[in-house]
């Protein structure tokens, strides 16, 4: 039972020392894998229980346990009711990765899903000609500068749209700013997509960090109705998502939908993270949430309905 018990300690060692990860970068990416120390630790604590290892099999479950409700929320919550006739919109938010060319494939997806909003991450200038002449029907803003090779390219359907781009050059925001009025809204809607650096190594982490904390501080200025969307390069559990989440009473889409891991996609189940997001205010209700086919992505994409409260 020892050669169960040391691997045991050490995952349950780190799934507590994750907890610390606002201070510690590499901590807090040890914090993304909640799921994966509960299951595991499950697992091996059972093992130890079973070979007569009780005790020490006890403190395994009990880590176990810690990492499990952290991560229960996602499935016993909810964002509210949602109301018949009440205004919705449809939003799609998915990281393209910046090799793919799967054109055609991405393009029948949005026509057979009819999303309102559409946020297409690491687009690069393929990308902005195959939308633009696709014929979708969409306005087109284009957040990527001429001196960069990718952005978020976004696509909306709606009444006095505005878009401002707050950059996404490497220590910029990383973000898009969107207003307009979804059809038979009786109110305006304000966007911000976001896609801030994978935390890497300390200086990318520190550049995430302050990319989300960007976020946040939009979130705090907006009135009404508002959310953030996109792919955030941090999980629930991560220390600056949950900053964002404080900065502006924002809700978590995924509450009452469960885990839904959108990266990355060549992996099974189990090994896969949530890092694609929509934060909402709660003058928005979550009807639906879903992820959708890989269509030559390391992510898979995000699709929402969300509604306005009555």
């Amino acid at each position: 039972m020892i050669i169960v018990l040391i691997p045991a300690a050490v995952v349950a060692l780190v799934s507590i020392a994750a907890f610390f990860g606002e201070w510690v970068w590499w901590l807090d990416v040890l914090a993304n894998f909640r799921a994966q120390y509960a299951v595991g630790l499950a697992v091996l604590g059972a093992i130890l229980v079973v070979g007569k290892w009780r005790r020490a099999g006890s403190v395994i479950l009990a880590a176990a346990l810690v990492n499990l409700i952290v991560v229960l929320p996602l499935y016993v919550g909810s964002s509210g009711r949602a109301e018949a006739g009440a205004p919705d919109i449809r939003v799609m938010s998915f990281n393209l990765l910046s090799n793919n060319d799967s054109f055609p494939e991405v393009i029948d997806y949005i026509l057979t899903t009819d999303p309102d909003v559409v946020f297409l991450h690491e687009a690069s200038r393929p990308w902005e000609v195959a939308m633009e002449s696709a014929g979708l029907g969409y306005e087109i803003i284009r957040a990527r500068s001429d001196d960069l090779i990718f952005g978020t390219l976004v696509m909306v359907r709606g009444e006095e749209i505005r878009g401002i781009s707050h950059g996404f050059a490497t220590a910029q925001p990383r973000a898009v700013e969107v207003r307009y009025r979804p059809t038979g809204w009786p109110e305006p809607v304000a966007v911000l997509s976001t896609h801030p650096l994978a935390p890497t190594e300390k200086d990318r982490a520190g550049l995430r960090d302050a990319q989300l904390d960007f976020a946040g501080r939009w979130a705090a200025d907006q009135e009404g109705a508002f959310f953030v969307v996109g792919d955030f390069n941090a999980t629930p559990w991560s220390s600056p998502f949950r900053r964002l989440l404080a900065s502006a009473d924002l809700r978590n889409s995924q509450i009452g939908f469960g885990l839904q891991p959108s990266f990355p996609t060549e992996s099974i189940f189990l090994l896969r993270v949530p890092i694609d997001h929509l934060v909402h205010s709660s003058d928005l209700v979550v009807v639906d949430r879903q992820l959708g086919p890989a269509m030559g992505s390391d992510h898979f994409p995000l699709l929402v309905d969300l509604q306005l409260s009555p």
